[in-house]
């Protein structure tokens, strides 16, 4: 998108109903401002439905390019729910036919289609300020149960020491066990995971989706970007901490030997590990559960990164 702004329009069409919040709003003014080829209006739909269309279309010399599908920019939309786009290349009279229906629909509706800025747009997105579906990001540390995707007492969780991979710790092994039951991977097959890091002040990472990895030696593997560039540990082996949410996603934290919590979590490894002394301890719980021996662990607190 940053590329095809500096040699292109493009014109945004975005719904007031339901999660499009003051937030929202606010940061398509802003990115107006930066972006002088980013053209914004809001659909004040006339009636009380959904302006619901996922709809992209863009224009060559020889063919439009639409994209259609279902994907809602919602949290669910773009982290955890199945959705489905198709691409459409359309040329002579198809590709015609198409243009001429968007340009009547934004004809017919021109009324209805008003500026970001428009004072009308911000009183009626303020209605929406306090659906808990929208991607508002919350700048204050704030209890769990205010996080969108809330850590909840019976959320599982892993703790997991990872092993160092001839050096590539950051593809992190699993048993199987792990693998299938918590990250919900299946041998034989391929899925992807959506995971965030945490870090010591409890700031939420990027967004990681993550493709399960088998190997022939039976290692099950996750990349995780907060291992990146951080060498494996002369003493002690790192220890991951994944929280499985409601949504689906895994929040997570890496702990290195002298890293706050890194003794709490090595002692409840030690107090629930039965198996081989031999190899690198993994233990399900629940957050209720590891909560009560790392009781000010930043998973549980974690503030929401700004948009």
């Amino acid at each position: 998108m940053e590329e095809m702004l500096h040699g292109a329009d493009f014109n945004l069409v975005v719904g007031t109903d339901s999660i499009t919040n003051t937030a929202a709003v606010a940061r398509l003014s802003h990115l107006e401002t930066i972006r002088p080829r980013l053209r914004a209006k809001a659909f004040l739909s006339p009636m009380s439905s959904l302006f619901h269309p996922k709809l992209a279309w863009f224009e060559h010399r020889d063919h439009l390019s639409v994209i259609v599908g279902s994907g809602n920019l919602t949290m669910g939309g773009l982290l955890s729910n199945w959705e489905a786009m198709a691409v459409l290349k359309l040329t002579g009279a198809d590709a015609d036919g198409a243009l001429r229906e968007i340009q009547d629909f934004l004809s017919h509706h021109a009324a209805a289609l008003l500026p970001i800025s428009d004072s009308r747009v911000a009183a009626r997105v303020a209605e929406n300020d306090g659906d808990e579906r929208s991607l508002r990001r919350p700048t204050a540390r704030v209890q769990p149960a205010e996080i969108p995707s809330a850590v909840d007492g019976a959320n599982e969780v892993l703790i997991a020491e990872i092993p160092a991979s001839g050096g590539r710790w950051k593809q992190a092994n699993f048993d199987r066990s792990s693998y299938e039951e918590f990250f919900g991977a299946k041998v034989g097959s391929q899925r992807r995971i959506v995971l965030r890091s945490v870090s010591q002040d409890g700031v939420l990472g990027v967004i990681e989706s993550r493709p399960s990895v088998e190997v022939a030696s039976s290692n099950y593997r996750f990349e995780l970007a907060a291992a990146a560039g951080i060498p494996y540990p002369t003493t002690g082996a790192p220890i991951g901490v994944f929280v499985r949410l409601a949504t689906g996603q895994f929040i997570y934290m890496l702990l290195l030997p002298g890293d706050a919590g890194y003794e709490h979590t090595s002692a409840f490894l030690t107090d629930r590990w039965n198996g081989p002394a031999r190899e690198k301890r993994r233990v399900r719980s629940t957050v209720a559960d590891l909560r009560a021996a790392w009781h000010d662990a930043p998973l549980w607190t974690a503030v929401m990164p700004e948009l």
